[in-house]
Order: structure tokens, then C-alpha cells, then sequence
């Protein structure tokens, strides 16, 4: 039984990105947007839309949400009104309804080339699948229009005030979590490197590049977090009780994290890319043991941040002194460089906890 219940628990990464908090705040948004659209006339006829932008603007933090819900409406308005114009003059069949997908696809493009807007090409099918009849049985282009709106505008307000209600109690732990998150990461990350340089397998290297592109997209991801949390409203930042110190704090250390993961993965490729390197066991020992002990330090600064109270010593790196223009030296040098963001990291840490303590 203990087996079964522990299989159905999410793990521990999911719990440092509140998972838990975002499937409650979902599953209350959700039936209190079914509860309130079912019942109004005109955004009852489309519950798919309520539901749809209501997920898409759930967010952990208020101006990432809103700013979801913004991009919807503007998403919505090109699919609507280049499907609108085209079907208009040359009625809904299959030509019109491809070259209205084509045509908002070319549209997003231009607007940005490097996203396309899912849901622009949602309405531009909407409005050729779901048009809506005036009272006189005839097809309405303006109809269709006003239900898609109405509906993602009661999708999207009920969002925002459920992303509101839940930053009131999450804002302030949820900071920690995805700092916690990050080092956790990082940690693992370097335990597989750890493993792969002591058994000199340049397979092993190759995986470990590809899979350390993960670890710099949560680091951007968390940033962004930060940086829209330090774009809340002066009010309501006071309200839920998250100061500009420490945000900017850990805005400085989540930076200073992808420092340190560009110095890591540069040794990753100086490793890949060195065959003789990797043929000398006491080279590799030494890189080995160096990372190991960054490693221990990263751990202790992931206990300061769980509260766990640990003192933290500086690491020295004996070997880290290498000068020389070879891999060796390059591989030392990114180390030493590692261990100097970490100290930068602690001092960050120290901001952040101090803070707390002061609340």
C-alpha cells in the first residue's frame, strides 16, 4: 500500500514548481468559469473557448498571466479578422477555410517568425466550423466574432483573478522553491558529469551536452518569473509581501546560475572534443575530484535555501591554478570560474535569507 501511494506522489521536482498549488487553482478556476459561463446566454454556446483561455492564462505570477490573456485577444483579432474578410467575399468551403489558416499563419509570421500563435489559428478555424446565424438563418461573420470574444473574455478574467487569489499565498515560498528547483538540477546534472569523466565515456559527454539545454531554458524560464514579479504593481507587491531586495536578488543569482552553467558546459565541450584528455586517468581524476567538490558547495548553498541553516566554507580548488593555454588549463580555468559564481551565488543567498528573517 505504501508502494501504490507512493507511485501516485509527483516528484520532487514538480512539488519545487508548485504543481500541487496550480492543479487546485485549476481545477476552482475551471468549475467557477463553467458555473458562471453556463449560465450566460450569449458565452454558454462556446464553453470550449471559456475553458481554453482560461488555461492558457493560468500563470503562476499576475503579469505573466496577463500579459497571456492579452496575446490571446490579439491572437484572436488576426484569425478572426483575416478568416472574417476572406469568407465574406468568397463564402466558407474548403478553399476558404485553408487559404484563412494559410493566409493567418503568413500573417503571425511577419508579426513575429519565430512563434506562430496557436490561437490565432484556433479562431481562424473557428470562424470558418462555428459560425453563427442572425435571425434571419443567414451566416454572420460579426456574430461568430462577438461569441469567440465573449467567451475568451470570461475564460481570461476568470483566470486572472484565480492567478491573483493564488499569488496572495504562493508569492512568497515560490521564489525559494524555484531556486531550489534550479540548484537541484544543476546538482544532478554535474553527479552524471562526475560519473561520465571518471569513466572517460565521450558518449557519455555528448548526453550530458544535450542535456544540460534543459537546465539553461528552466534557469531563462525562472528569470523571466523574477522579472514579471518585480513588474507587479508597487500595491500589490506590499500586499502579498514580496520586496524589491529580494526579487532582485534572485534575479542576480538565477544569472549568475547560467554563468555558471556556461562555464560547465564549455568544459563538457573541451572534454567531448579531447580525446587525449580523456585517455589520461590522473587528468581526469583531477577534474573529477575538482567538480566533486564544487558539487558539495552547491549542495550547502541548496540547504541554506531550504532554511536548513548550513555554514558555508570556501572551496579551493589546488589544481585551479593552471595557467597554461591547453585543454587541461581551459577545463581549470571554467572551474575556477565556477567557484568564484558561487561564491557570488552565497553572497545573493545571504540577501534573500536575510530578508526573510526580517519579515
Amino acid at each position: 500500500m505504501g508502494k501504490f501511494i507512493q507511485a501516485l506522489q509527483l516528484k520532487k521536482e514538480a512539488v519545487l514548481l508548485d504543481s500541487k498549488p496550480f492543479i487546485a487553482k485549476t481545477f476552482l478556476a475551471i468549475a467557477t468559469a463553467y458555473v458562471i459561463a453556463i449560465n450566460h446566454p450569449v458565452a454558454s454556446q462556446d464553453m470550449i473557448s471559456v475553458l481554453f483561455g482560461l488555461i492558457l492564462t493560468l500563470e503562476p505570477v499576475n503579469v505573466t498571466g496577463l500579459r497571456r490573456g492579452w496575446e490571446q485577444f490579439i491572437a484572436t483579432f488576426i484569425g478572426a479578422v483575416t478568416t472574417a474578410i476572406i469568407i465574406s467575399v468568397f463564402g466558407i468551403n474548403a478553399l476558404t477555410a485553408g487559404v484563412s489558416v494559410a493566409l493567418t499563419l503568413y500573417i503571425c509570421l511577419k508579426v513575429n517568425w519565430r512563434e506562430v500563435s496557436p490561437v490565432a489559428l484556433f479562431t481562424a478555424i473557428y470562424m470558418t466550423q462555428y459560425i453563427q446565424l442572425d435571425a434571419m438563418g443567414n451566416p454572420s461573420v460579426l456574430l461568430t466574432f462577438r461569441l469567440r470574444i465573449i467567451a475568451l473574455g470570461f475564460g481570461v478574467f476568470t483566470a486572472v483573478v484565480f492567478n491573483f487569489l493564488f499569488s496572495l499565498i504562493q508569492y512568497q515560498k515560490m521564489g525559494n522553491k524555484r531556486v531550489i528547483f534550479l540548484m537541484k538540477s544543476l546538482l544532478n546534472h554535474m553527479n552524471t558529469l562526475e560519473l561520465a569523466i571518471r569513466g572517460g565515456d565521450a558518449a557519455s559527454f555528448r548526453s550530458c551536452q544535450q542535456a544540460l539545454a534543459s537546465v539553461f531554458n528552466d534557469i531563462d524560464t525562472t528569470t523571466a518569473l523574477f522579472e514579471d514579479m518585480l513588474k507587479e504593481n508597487a500595491f500589490v507587491r506590499k500586499l502579498i509581501g514580496v520586496t524589491d531586495e529580494r526579487l532582485r536578488a534572485k534575479i542576480a543569482l538565477t544569472k549568475r546560475l547560467r554563468v555558471f552553467c556556461h562555464l560547465l558546459f564549455d568544459t563538457q565541450y573541451v572534454l567531448t572534443e579531447n580525446n587525449t584528455l580523456l585517455s589520461q586517468a590522473d587528468n581526469r581524476l583531477a577534474i573529477a575530484d575538482a567538480l566533486n567538490e564544487l558539487m558539495n558547495q552547491m549542495g550547502s548553498l541548496k540547504d541554506l535555501a531550504e532554511e536548513r541553516n548550513t555554514k558555508i566554507s570556501k572551496v579551493k580548488l589546488d589544481l585551479l591554478d593552471n595557467t597554461e593555454s591547453t585543454s587541461l588549463g581551459r577545463i581549470m580555468n571554467n572551474l575556477a570560474g565556477m567557484n568564484m559564481v558561487l561564491g557570488r551565488v552565497h553572497v545573493n543567498l545571504n540577501t534573500i535569507m536575510a530578508v526573510n528573517k526580517k519579515k
